[in-house]
């Protein structure tokens, strides 16, 4: 059987793909790390939450990502006046730096995820099968359909928690 769950204290070769909610923790926290705990989006997460997810982020080369997440990080850093712009600028940043693996919908709708999670869960899943890499989310449900169709996967709660050391 195939190793299920990426060990972060070894630099992943595969690289990992990074979930929506994550992506816009990344950006709101480059913006300003003080809107985290209090921008509708990124309440659940804390500074300390954002400072993980970038030592997370230092570990594995490539980053990848799939337009389908982008649109809704685009759509979900919705920041108001000067922080909305410098998000923008933030979030074209972060694109020149991801490795954008194409996935058509039509791809992404024939994904064994599609019916159960979802059209961007179906890109995650068929791209990270695809490219061998990991996948870096929060998000419970594409968490354990990930690791039990044997995709290497982290849970950022997990690391969340190893962090605090729990």
């Amino acid at each position: 059987m195939t190793r299920v769950g990426l060990d972060c204290d070894s630099a992943g070769s595969a690289g990992l793909l990074v979930d929506t909610n994550l992506l816009v923790l990344f950006a709101v926290g480059t913006v300003n790390r003080g809107r985290i705990e209090t921008f509708k989006r990124t309440r659940q997460y804390t500074a300390a939450d954002y400072d993980l997810l970038v030592r997370v982020f230092a570990k594995f080369a490539p980053l990848y990502t799939v337009a389908h997440v982008m649109a809704e990080v685009s759509n979900l850093t919705d920041l108001r006046d000067s922080e909305g712009r410098l998000a923008r600028r933030v979030l074209k940043e972060t694109i020149s730096l991801l490795n954008e693996a194409e996935m058509s919908s039509r791809l992404a709708a024939e994904d064994e995820l599609f019916n159960d999670l979802g059209l961007v869960d179906a890109a995650i899943g068929a791209v990270a099968r695809a490219h061998r890499c990991g996948v870096l989310t929060d998000d419970f449900d594409l968490y354990l359909r990930l690791r039990n169709g044997n995709v290497n996967v982290l849970n950022f709660t997990h690391l969340r928690a190893r962090a605090w050391g729990v």
